[in-house]
Order: C-alpha cells, then structure tokens, then sequence
C-alpha cells in the first residue's frame, strides 16, 4: 500500500474518541456497519478527572462511567479503531477520505466528525498542574462542587458573566476576572454587583495560579499601575470560549462564528453522508451526557443514509 492512499474501505468512518465519538463507534458496531474510529486517544475529556478534598465520595450524576463501558469496547475491537491524529477529511464523489499524521488514509461512505473542542487556556504558570484540582473549564459540570467556597471566574465574555451568576448561588464568593464594563453594566451584570458575593476586577489580568494538592490562591496584575495582589481562592473558573479544528471540515460544512459545525436535529451536516456530533457541534450546552446523546443519534442517522444507499 502506498503512503497515503486508503488503507481500506469501510461503511463508516468516525473521526474523534471523546464521549461522543466512542458512543457513535459503540452503535455502529452493534448496527453491523463496518466502523472505522481515528482518534489520537480514546475518551476525550472523561480523561481528565476532577477531585477536590471532602468531595471524591459525593454522588455526581454523569455519563463517565458509560463512556469507559464504550471504551472499553472499542481497546477490545482493535479492529474498529485507529489512535493517530487526522490532518484532512475530503470528500469524494461516492464518500470521504480521512487523512492520518502517520500517512495512512481510510475511506468512507459516511463519516461523523465528534473531534470536540478545547478550552481556551491562560497560559500562566500553576495552570496545568492544578487543572482538575481546582482549576475548571466548566462551570456548568464543577459548580456544584464549589459550595460556600471561594472562587474566581476568568473571562470577558457573556459565558463568563453566567458563570459568576450560577456560582453566585453556591459560592461564598466570587472573583469576576476581565469582565468589561459594558458587561457589568448589563441587567445581569448589575444584579450580581449589587450581590455583596461578587467582586469585579475589570482592569485585572490573572499571572498566576497558587496551590500544591489544590488551588489556594490566584495572583492577579493591574492593567493600570501593574501592582499584584493574591486572591485566596479554592476553584478557578476559565470560561474564555473554546478552539477547534477547523481546518478538517470548516472546507466543506457550514460553521458558525466560533467554527462548531452546524446540524439538524438528525445530526446531519449541510453535506449529504457528513454527520457531526458532541462538542464540535452547534449544540447548547458542552456535556458529556449530551454528547452520548448525540453519538447515539449521528450513528443511527448515518445507518439509515447507509441504508438508502444501498436500496438506490
């Protein structure tokens, strides 16, 4: 074989290994469609656990334990799987082609694009080592782990501002972080300021995250005269938006602004065969529960689109 010619030909190809990605694989096999998942790792952001002292033993509702059932499944059905990174998703005229970092290229009839996002870091030091130890992406799945603590939210944006308003009905306090002004001066904006939890530090840029275990505090510069001061925090919410890999797909599906692709309520793309689903998708809310969901029903979809093919 060739470097970079179709290693073989499969019904489906599925390009992602995180909730959503795993769940389409897992249905598809159970459909008797030939599956073929790319992934550079299986599991996504299940990989990435969240523990905090006093909290490991309170029940949390959540699809993590479905997940590792699915990727359990598929480190058995070595078959099915491919760990490699994608570079290029093209279409042809009787399907897709799926491009790897190694050279090896699959062929399609369907393909299901479940490649996630990923959050948009501050890139400061104490950041990446306390990343599930304090340090969250999500607000909506950690809040709740947060209850009469002392927290800090990073981000200008209308996500950010929604985050200090949830964490404001759990937390002791809350540091709002970079909110700018015309935020602030929203209706939300100003019910939280008249809140006596919430503190904005608008003018405040986040230098560094402090913590051994767990977070204990996070340094903050100001814009204005650089003075620092330390702010004893135990939970650090980043909520500065998400990157993708648009370069795979923004090519042939419609995007929106931030690049996730847009679906109907079958999980199909602008493009007939191209299912997308999970994170990457134009969805609401970034859950691992919700991307099961939506693995479930992009391989169902692109079962039947394999079916019509075939009674064409």
């Amino acid at each position: 074989m060739k470097k970079g010619q179709p290693n073989k030909e499969y019904d489906l190809i599925i390009v992602g290994g995180g909730p959503a990605g795993l769940t389409a694989a897992a249905y598809a096999i159970r459909k008797r469609i030939e599956t073929m998942l790319i992934s550079e790792d299986l599991g996504g952001k299940t990989n990435y656990k969240f523990s905090l002292p006093g909290i490991e033993t309170h029940p949390i509702i959540d699809g993590e334990e479905l997940v590792s059932k699915f990727k359990s499944q598929l480190q058995y059905l070595d078959f099915a799987r491919h760990l490699d990174r994608v570079i290029k998703v093209e279409r042809t005229t009787d399907g897709f082609i799926v491009s790897t970092k190694s050279g090896v290229s699959f062929r399609g009839k369907a393909a299901i694009i479940a490649t996630g996002v990923m959050p948009r870091r501050l890139n400061v030091p104490g950041e990446k080592e306390l990343i599930g130890h304090g340090v969250s992406y999500s607000t909506v799945s950690h809040a709740p782990l947060f209850i009469d603590m002392n927290v800090a939210v990073v981000g200008q944006g209308t996500t950010a501002l929604q985050a200090v308003a949830e964490l404001a009905q759990i937390a002791k306090s809350v540091n709002a972080i970079g909110t700018p002004t015309k935020l602030i001066e929203s209706n939300l904006g100003q019910k939280l300021k008249a809140d006596g939890k919430v503190k904005f530090l608008t003018d405040y840029d986040v230098v560094e995250i402090r913590g051994k275990a767990t977070v204990d505090g996070i340094v903050v510069r100001s814009k204005t005269d650089k003075t620092e001061q330390t702010l004893p925090v135990q939970g650090v919410f980043i909520e500065m938006g998400y990157e993708t890999e648009g370069a795979l797909y923004s090519h042939m599906v419609k995007t929106t602004a931030d690049g996730r692709i847009m679906i109907s309520e079958n999980n199909q793309t602008n493009i007939p065969g191209l299912f997308a689903a999970g994170d990457i998708t134009d969805v609401n809310a970034q859950q691992v529960v919700i991307a099961i969901g939506e693995g479930a029903n992009a391989a169902l979809s692109a079962y039947n689109y394999l079916l019509s093919l075939k009674h064409r």
